[in-house]
C-alpha cells in the first residue's frame, strides 16, 4: 500500500496567505451616486404611488 501525504500538494500551507488584506474603500463619489440614486427611485415610488391613487379615485 501506498501511504498518502499528511497534507494535499495543492492546498496551500496556511489559510490566508501572508495576512490580512489592505481593506478598499469606496471613493466618496461613488457613495454619493449611490445615495442620490435612492433618494430618487424614493421619489419615484411616491410619485407612482400617487399617481395609481389618482387613476383608481377617477
Amino acid at each position: 500500500m501506498t501511504e498518502e501525504p499528511s497534507q494535499d500538494q495543492y492546498l496551500p500551507e496556511q489559510d490566508g496567505g501572508e495576512g490580512p488584506e489592505e481593506e478598499i474603500k469606496a471613493p466618496f463619489g461613488f457613495k454619493l451616486m449611490i445615495v442620490l440614486t435612492c433618494i430618487y427611485l424614493g421619489y419615484r415610488l411616491i410619485q407612482g404611488i400617487v399617481w395609481v391613487v389618482e387613476q383608481i379615485t377617477k
